[in-house]
């Protein structure tokens, strides 16, 4: 096997592509689950919760995905005209109960504008990403569900 100048093999052609459609990235991320599944097997479920007025319109939502016993809360968000009215509260305190039902142990998730909400609601922070994105950091941030469920009963 030849190897050019940049390391990658002579059989191998590489090409950039700068914005990448989303069947280009699910087939990056389709081939890494498909890795994990012989490697660290993995049963993700993917989730939403959504909330709608009575227009139709997405007034807010929380997406997810549970594996091997986590909640990773992939995005949370309430329209201006709902915020401040416990909202994103419900919709975090529903998802962690659907995992907790599902038999995850803890939820995990990053944020750069939300850590005290989180905070608020039983995170902890475990890492911190300074300057990302510029001038602010990014908070990873995760909460143990069993003993927060446990203390709701």
């Amino acid at each position: 096997m030849v190897h050019d100048v940049t390391g990658i093999p002579a059989e191998l052609h590489l090409s950039f592509d700068a914005a990448p459609s989303i069947e280009t990235r699910r087939s990056l991320g389709d081939a890494i689950n498909e890795f994990h599944g012989r490697t660290v097997p993995q049963d993700a479920q993917r989730f939403a919760l959504l909330l709608r007025d009575d227009d139709d319109r997405l007034a807010g939502g929380l997406s997810g995905s549970l594996s091997w016993q986590w909640l990773f809360v992939e995005a949370l968000w309430v329209g201006d005209t709902w915020q401040r009215r416990g909202i994103g509260r419900a919709l975090l305190t529903r998802a962690e109960a659907y995992a907790v039902a599902a038999g995850c142990h803890s939820a995990w998730l990053d944020t750069f504008q939300a850590c005290g909400f989180y905070l608020a609601l039983g995170y902890r922070q475990f890492g911190v990403l300074n300057d990302y994105p510029p001038g602010q950091a990014r908070f990873f941030l995760c909460k143990r569900l069993a003993r927060a469920m446990e203390a709701l009963s």
